[in-house]
């Protein structure tokens, strides 16, 4: 489950925690983390989840989205990733995936009929 601290200048705004395949962030409240912030967009970014993990877009917003300082219109995200919106910071929190023990096909022998 994806977890998503909202802060402004280290004060905890907001906890959003979802298993959602997209979440979206901006000024609306048609979002599903609303910051309420003149900096940000109405329809600010998404993240996205996949099969192993999460990615963040940018939605073509006005003052852009950056990622661990850096400005991005998509990357992938990994536990721990910051993400900052106008002037606020989104911490990005999710377990790591769990590989799954698939049993190798090479592994199993089946017998042919003569």
């Amino acid at each position: 489950m994806l977890k998503v601290v909202v802060k402004f200048k280290e004060k905890v705004l907001n906890t959003f925690e979802a298993d959602k395949e997209e979440i979206t962030i901006g000024r609306s409240e048609e979002n599903d983390i609303t910051i309420d912030n003149l900096g940000v967009s109405k329809r600010h970014a998404r993240i996205s989840r996949y099969l192993d993990g999460y990615s963040i877009e940018d939605l073509d917003s006005t003052n852009g989205t950056l990622l661990n300082k850096k400005k991005t219109s998509w990357s992938r995200l990994t536990n721990k990733d910051t993400v900052t919106i106008g002037k606020h910071t989104l911490e990005i929190n999710f377990p790591e995936q769990p590989k799954k023990n698939m049993p190798d096909p090479a592994e199993d022998t089946i017998r042919v009929s003569d």
